[in-house]
């Protein structure tokens, strides 16, 4: 018994961590690249350019795999295993963490279909005008706004950025009281606000890149 509730306290740590490090900050460096869309069709491309020369060969696809691929899947899973397993109250005390909790949890089933869609489409070139981004840099701006093009499909995309916002900054907090960064009643209420602002923040930048691929 001691040995399954410490693999449980191990992977809800590294479940934590996962979220942050490195899906995080991939979500963020994701919404860098696709904000240079604001600056025109030139600046974009050669964004998403400098992303496909950062390794040669094979390396790239290799790190998308390890460092991105296998950190989503595994904190994917183990998500669901925790909202399958877990009780959720919200209907019987409606306070602000019991919603937060419950829309974290309806974000993260959002964010499955919307990666995947996302990985599909404008990954591997799926549907559509049959092209990659990764393999045609050049013409990575004219890929993303044929779909976003597409009124469906960008509500889609809106909806899976505000889940992305909100599932991110609402695990930037249950992280801080999982790894003992915010231990007080206080402190935590006080790094809600700011977990609060950062979700604001990051949804704002990726709705405006989004639109910036609107004709």
């Amino acid at each position: 018994m001691s040995i399954v509730l410490s693999n449980h306290f191990l992977a809800r740590r590294l479940h934590s961590l996962s979220g942050v490090i490195p899906i995080g900050a991939f979500l963020l460096e994701h919404l860098y690249t696709n904000f240079h869309a604001v600056a025109g069709p030139a600046a974009f491309n050669e964004a998403v350019k400098g992303i496909q020369e950062l390794l040669p060969g094979p390396m790239l696809p290799l790190a998308e795999l390890f460092l991105i691929g296998l950190p989503i899947a595994f904190h994917a899973i183990y998500g669901i295993y925790i909202a399958y397993t877990s009780k959720n109250n919200v209907l019987s005390y409606s306070y602000a963490r019991n919603w937060n909790y419950l829309l974290q949890r309806v974000t993260g089933v959002i964010l499955l279909f919307f990666i995947t869609a996302h990985v599909l489409t404008l990954r591997f070139g799926i549907g559509g005008l049959g092209l990659a981004v990764a393999h045609h840099p050049d013409q990575a701006f004219t890929i993303v706004q044929y779909w976003l093009a597409q009124p469906i499909f960008l509500a889609f995309y809106v909806l899976g950025i505000f889940s992305a916002a909100f599932h991110l900054a609402n695990g930037l907090w249950t992280f801080a009281i999982v790894w003992g960064i915010t231990v007080s009643t206080r402190s935590q209420q006080t790094f809600s606000y700011a977990c609060a602002v950062f979700g604001v923040a990051v949804f704002a930048v990726g709705v405006r890149a989004a639109f910036a691929f609107v004709p």
